[in-house]
């Protein structure tokens, strides 16, 4: 898949430039696509102006060489954003605390979608998170997608 050799082509790069990828999208509206990447400084876990016009060059400079897309798009760098998506394992330790949004390949106590704050992460790669009615744990590969709940981020002055 086209996002998985992106993904693979970069992570590496970006990371021996001081940043971490959170995401690889391809996004295709009226048959103009957009590549989106979103991500951050591995330092601070923060994502400025600076930093995206810094990474689109560079990340425009490897894509030119591999080209693995084969027609038109445009490229878009940005940061995780309010609503930051939650990735990989380390998104869940560093985000404790934070309450988040996560939506499950299949349902479980008859939900797919819980919203709770992350209390820990266990040996197991279980997500415990603990919503309003109980704490539960869910393996990290259950997990469709996850997100920081932007309401509360606003709420809680946790803009990067």
């Amino acid at each position: 898949m086209v996002v998985d050799r992106i993904r693979d082509l970069l992570f590496t790069r970006l990371k021996n430039l001081g940043y971490h990828l959170i995401r690889v999208k391809i996004i295709n509206v009226n048959n103009k696509k957009t590549l989106q990447i979103m991500a951050e400084r591995i330092k601070d876990r923060t994502m400025g102006i600076d930093d995206c016009t810094f990474l689109s060059k560079e990340i425009s400079s490897y894509l030119e060489v591999d080209d693995p897309i084969s027609s038109s798009y445009v490229l878009e760098v940005s940061s995780g954003g309010l609503s930051r998506p939650l990735t990989c394992l380390d998104d869940y330790f560093f985000f404790k605390d934070n309450k988040v949004k996560i939506v499950l390949k299949e349902s479980f106590l008859g939900r797919k979608t819980y919203k709770g704050f992350i209390n820990a992460v266990d040996e197991k790669q279980n997500i415990v998170l603990k919503t309003d009615e109980h704490e539960i744990k869910i393996n990290f590969f259950e997990i469709e997608r996850a997100n920081i709940d932007p309401e509360w981020a606003i709420e809680n002055n946790r803009i990067n």
